[in-house]
């Protein structure tokens, strides 16, 4: 069996071949909590969208990040982008009252927004959140919620 001393994406190490040093972002970033709230009238129909927050396309998305769907008045959670509803989150309330789009150690640890978003190639700028209605509310409701990311 092998026996192997290597480093991790954080550490570099200048006489190795092939070393990259670390990504700033992802070895000194600073966490950002963007908290707000979203409301919804019972009158709400569909195809109604709720622009929740606008994040940096290079954020790296934090297991912090949740929507607390308990309150909410639509049976179906639906969040993304403005052109891409589903991109972040697609499911029905009934799954569970607090909705975690990014899990520890999951496929979408350490990578920037735009491709947790499924996007092709980093747009630059800033990214819209939003909230989709795939149907008419069921009533009237609010969702906290909280964006979490680290940026450089």
């Amino acid at each position: 069996m092998a026996v192997v001393n290597t480093n991790s994406s954080l550490i570099h190490d200048p006489f190795v071949s092939g070393s990259t040093p670390p990504d700033p972002q992802a070895a000194r970033g600073r966490l950002i909590l963007a908290t707000g709230t979203v409301t919804n009238a019972a009158t709400d129909s569909n195809t109604s969208k709720y622009h929740l927050a606008d994040i940096p396309s290079i954020a790296l998305l934090h297991e912090d990040t949740f929507f607390d769907v308990a309150g909410d008045g639509f049976a179906q959670i639906v969040i993304g982008t403005e052109t891409d509803p589903a991109a972040l989150v697609y499911q029905t309330k009934v799954t569970e009252n607090i909705v975690t789009p990014i899990a520890v150690g999951d496929a979408n640890h350490g990578k920037p927004l735009w491709e947790v978003l499924g996007l092709a190639a980093d747009p630059g700028g800033n990214i819209g959140i939003w909230k989709h209605a795939q149907a008419d509310a069921a009533g009237a409701g609010s969702m906290p919620f909280r964006i979490a990311y680290i940026m450089p």
